[in-house]
């Protein structure tokens, strides 16, 4: 392999940032497939967004806050998948500065589609992995990313 600068032969570190990035990585790749054609445009992070809105919405500022994004950044993403009919949001009647976003028929088929392609996912890792080891990777993560043990 060979790149722009003529370097070849490069070797990723085995790192726990390298080794994670490879699995998300991998996780987009299958979350995504065969999503172009139901859902052009949307990309993992879209998923993600449509399916931390509860059915009866939520506030922009409280999404920012639950994602981990400015307020500013996660309005992009609303007005990205509002373009294209995937969510709505509307000014609230009694303070017109919140935006309140809700999920269309079309988000909630996206969602659905995403939460398939996850659990087809964590399927097949628990199948590669193993039931046991599947759930103890489950369980590291869910400490190592919340700092606290699975409910």
């Amino acid at each position: 392999m060979t790149s722009v600068n003529g370097l070849s032969g490069l070797e990723t570190p085995a790192h726990i940032a390298n080794l994670l990035g490879f699995v998300l990585g991998r996780l987009r790749e299958q979350i995504l497939s065969g999503a172009e054609l139901p859902f052009p445009g949307l990309r993992v992070s879209h998923y993600r967004l449509l399916d931390l809105i509860p059915p009866e919405g939520a506030r922009i500022t409280d999404l920012a806050a639950h994602a981990g994004m400015t307020k500013q950044g996660l309005g992009q993403h609303v007005d990205y998948l509002q373009e294209r009919g995937y969510a709505e949001s509307a000014r609230l009647e009694g303070d017109r500065r919140v935006r309140l976003v809700r999920r269309t028929e079309k988000g909630d088929e996206a969602t659905a589609f995403a939460r398939a392609a996850i659990a087809r996912v964590e399927q097949d890792w628990a199948e590669q992995l193993g039931a046991e080891r599947y759930a103890d990777f489950r369980q590291a993560l869910f400490e190592l990313g919340l700092g606290q043990p699975a409910r």
